[in-house]
């Protein structure tokens, strides 16, 4: 099979039954956004937090969704740099750390959002993963080597110091807080989660641990960690420590990994994992609280078959609809593809990365339609030459300040971003400078959908810088 670009052939083996596909690829493909799933899972923790009436609330992307006790979701607030860390004071006021812990300190900040939802700026120049809120109305923040304290007011100083590499924070029912350090794994310990009481007292509360990541605490003081369990990160575990520190696996075997944890007051433990929030009683038995996989009317689900290959059930049972490895060529490992449902549920859109030339990056988008009972593909948006997607989407009143003359070659995105209606969507297609291959534009288009299915682009405009910049 000859791919775009001069890809190296890939050849493409399937058997039917219990092992659905055998699939042998060129070691060198590169599985756009696999690394950065693996390697920031860590970075992702404390994104989740429970309001006084139970509400979850989910920092994801630019966003703030809001989860009510039934899993109706809603978005809270949109618009945001890069939200890392929630948290919730006794007064109900929701702290939000917004930015790449290594933008510049202009583009950092703690936000807090009143209960009406007034946004102010509570500190500038400091954002990070790790942030908790104590009984007295204190903001506790992992930043660098230390554990920064701010008061109500706003006034900050260092609660802890000499840490190693703080990642996420909890604090317990008796205001000790708990430390995921990160620093350079000890090869007789480990990496650790450290104690830290009310008065600043440094102990150990557990060793042996591998990659621990997203970290959350019960009202009677049991903690909750989320672990890699697999040399290669394809699996992880939710261990659970008593107050003691003695440590066993709460949940195991967990595919799609565990970005953020938090607790209820009922003592159910919720794990996000990028797509799904799952809920977990008391014994570990696990439920979907909420899933993006599911279409919004809970008629189809998106899943992977034997863990690898992608495909649209009906929901609740193993009835395939669509066997997207049939219709897309994706490469097995690639989980990383995100599928994003109309709001009607008739379409959805799924990014993905097919076969491409070794040392390049082709990141593109299919969409599919129902009709009648059958899911069916709808005609693609680009015709697969050498041509960028960009280039051949300038067709459809491109602006003029953006030229694909001057984006490199050899890094071709085009992605589905969000559905504005069932009948339109928004892409996006960035563009790389030839010479720094750094972000140098990016272009939104809106796509409209007829009753066929067939598309028009109606509206193209470019990205401001500050949009530019989030993006990054």
């Amino acid at each position: 099979m000859v791919t775009r670009a001069g890809a190296v052939a890939v050849w493409r083996v399937t058997k039917r039954g219990s092992n659905r596909a055998a699939i042998l690829a060129f070691a060198a493909l590169r599985v756009a956004g696999l690394g950065m799933v693996l390697g920031f899972t860590a970075a992702q923790a404390g994104r989740l937090a429970f309001d006084a009436a139970g509400n979850l609330f989910v920092a994801d992307g630019h966003s703030i969704f809001k989860y009510l006790p039934d899993g109706t979701k809603t978005t809270f607030t949109a618009g945001l740099r890069y939200p890392l860390g929630l948290c919730f004071d006794g007064q109900g006021n929701l702290f939000v750390s917004d930015g790449v812990v290594t933008a510049a300190a202009n583009q950092r900040a703690i936000l807090i959002f009143s209960p009406n939802r007034t946004k102010s700026t509570f500190a500038a120049g400091v954002s990070s993963v790790g942030l908790a809120c104590d009984r007295s109305g204190g903001l506790l923040v992992s930043q660098g080597n230390s554990i920064l304290k701010f008061s109500p007011a706003g006034a900050k100083s260092t609660f802890v110091s000499g840490l190693g590499n703080p990642i996420d924070v909890a604090l317990d029912g008796a205001g000790n807080l708990l430390v995921v350090d990160l620093a350079i794994s000890d090869a007789r310990t480990g990496r650790y989660i450290l104690k830290i009481g009310p008065d600043g007292t440094k102990s150990t509360f557990a060793t042996g641990l591998s990659a621990p990541g997203a970290l959350a605490a019960d009202a009677v003081g049991q903690v909750y960690a989320s672990e890699v369990t697999t040399a290669d990160s394809s699996s992880h575990a939710i261990l659970r420590f008593s107050p003691d520190g003695a440590r066993s696996t709460f949940a195991p075997a967990l595919a799609d990994g565990v970005l953020s944890l938090a607790v209820d007051r009922s003592g159910n433990v919720f794990a996000w994992n990028g797509h799904a929030i799952l809920k977990f009683d008391s014994s570990g038995s696990p439920s979907t609280f909420a899933s993006d996989w599911i279409s919004p009317d809970k008629q189809w689900e998106y899943k992977f078959a034997d863990n690898k290959f992608p495909e649209i059930v009906k929901t609740g049972t193993t009835q395939v609809v669509l066997d997207l490895d049939k219709e897309l060529d994706v490469p097995s490992a690639q989980r990383a593809s995100r599928l994003i449902w109309s709001p009607d549920s008739k379409r959805f859109g799924i990014n993905y990365s097919p076969p491409h030339a070794p040392h390049t990056s082709y990141d593109t988008v299919a969409f599919f339609q129902l009709r009648g009972d059958k899911w069916m593909a709808l005609p693609s948006l680009v015709d697969g030459s050498d041509r960028s997607q960009l280039t051949q989407l300038a067709r459809a009143s491109l602006p003029k300040s953006t030229q694909p003359r001057d984006c490199a070659p050899d890094t071709d995105v085009l992605k589905l971003r969000n559905w504005t209606a069932a009948d339109a969507a928004i892409l996006y297609a960035p563009c790389f400078a030839r010479r720094s291959g750094q972000l140098g534009a990016g272009v939104l288009f809106t796509l409209k959908f007829d009753d066929a299915g067939n598309w028009k682009i109606v509206h193209a405009e470019r990205m401001s810088n500050s949009e530019l910049y989030n993006e990054q």
